[in-house]
């Protein structure tokens, strides 16, 4: 799909979350408005043509400078030592910033591109369920529930944009690295008006979960 409609359903994703948390009294749980597209929109870093692709080789230093900041941020906004935090910070760090840097890092060496295509190449590997994995696997580890919910945004919005890819003729290698065939469950044409119409259905079926999912 095109980046247009990913920002569209990952904005739509982020806010089902905030919708949900409202119902129960959480507004915390706006903070998914802002994981939730950005993450939509990630995993087309892959593609030099697309809007985040062509941030491909400042990523890395942004990312990098971005973890020194939100650790700072982390301190002001809970108003306490950042030695009480240090645990939260370090695990989202190791388990799911750093990976994604690497990644970023690795799309820029030649000997990777030429011996390993599939970890640079559109819809590779940036189109699998790794990085939605580790995610999950950070949720398991994070304590403080600001940053557990923005972990949600980001798994629920990468997660949006590999489903609504795997609805287009290309697919996505969801399988990966038991199968490095894109596996597809529509046949939609990226930028055709079939998609347009599709992103919108995604958008209200997302926003109606978010208004009537059982508590």
């Amino acid at each position: 799909m095109t980046g247009k409609s990913h920002k569209a359903i990952g904005t739509a994703v982020g806010a089902a979350i905030a919708i949900y948390g409202a119902r129960q009294g959480e507004f915390v749980y706006a903070l998914a408005l802002v994981s939730a597209p950005l993450a939509a929109m990630l995993p087309d870093i892959d593609h030099g043509s697309a809007r985040m692709g062509k941030l491909r080789k400042l990523a890395a230093n942004i990312a990098v400078t971005a973890i020194a900041v939100a650790v700072v941020l982390a301190a002001w906004i809970y108003g306490r030592l950042i030695l009480e935090n240090y645990r939260t910070v370090l695990l989202i760090g190791l388990v799911l910033v750093v990976p994604t840097i690497i990644l970023f890092k690795l799309s820029q060496t030649r000997w990777v591109r030429d011996t390993w295509g599939f970890v640079t190449k559109h819809r590779g590997i940036m189109h699998t369920l790794i990085i939605p994995i580790l995610a999950v696997v950070a949720t398991v580890f994070i304590q403080d529930r600001y940053f557990l919910i923005l972990t949600y945004g980001f798994f629920a919005g990468y997660m949006s944009h590999i489903l609504a890819d795997c609805m287009t003729t290309s697919g996505c290698p969801i399988l990966f690295p038991l199968l490095r065939k894109n596996l597809r469950f529509m046949n939609i044409k990226t930028g055709s008006k079939m998609e347009n119409v599709q992103a919108v259905v995604l958008v209200v079926i997302i926003l109606l979960a978010g208004v009537f999912m059982p508590l």
